[in-house]
């Protein structure tokens, strides 16, 4: 199974409903599955690509709270910590920093060899090449960009 990443995207009335409810309930109900984006395991790879680092977030750089930053929603433990909420104003943010990320330049910031050394998830030394790993991350990201371009129009 894995530390699997998700999203969600949510207006004030479902947000409504999480706290009222779970947000297990909420999110992963099968008529809510429009809001939701599954990241897989390239959260990590994804964060230190933009990032340069294992877990740290700078306060100046938008982008580096993507995929670790927010605040929790609720104390419900989802795993590997309780689920976390970004404002809308922080997807609109969020959205305009991701659009300088490019095929590009996400390229020239993925740094496998860097990644072995801070031990990213999940990577394990010698199951993929560094084009294998790319093109199973890169995807992820690109769904990534486009979710939060849908949560920005749609002020979630």
């Amino acid at each position: 199974m894995g530390m699997t990443g998700y999203y969600f995207r949510a207006d004030e009335d479902m947000m409504k409903n999480i706290r009222e409810q779970s947000v297990s309930d909420v999110v992963f109900d099968e008529t809510n599955s429009k809001y939701l984006l599954d990241i897989d395991k390239t959260w990590h790879a994804i964060h230190y690509t933009l990032t340069g680092t294992q877990y740290e977030i700078e306060d100046d750089e938008d982008v580096s709270h993507l995929i670790l930053g927010g605040v929790p929603v609720s104390e419900e433990d989802m795993g590997y910590g309780p689920a976390r909420l970004f404002t809308k104003e922080q997807v609109a943010l969020l959205n305009n920093a991701l659009k300088e990320w490019d095929e590009t330049c996400f390229r020239q910031n993925f740094n496998m060899e860097g990644m072995f050394e801070e031990e990213i998830y999940p990577l394990i030394e010698g199951q993929d090449t560094e084009e294998e790993f790319f093109s199973y991350v890169w995807p992820y990201f690109m769904w990534i960009k486009e979710f939060f371009q849908e949560a920005a129009e749609e002020e979630q």
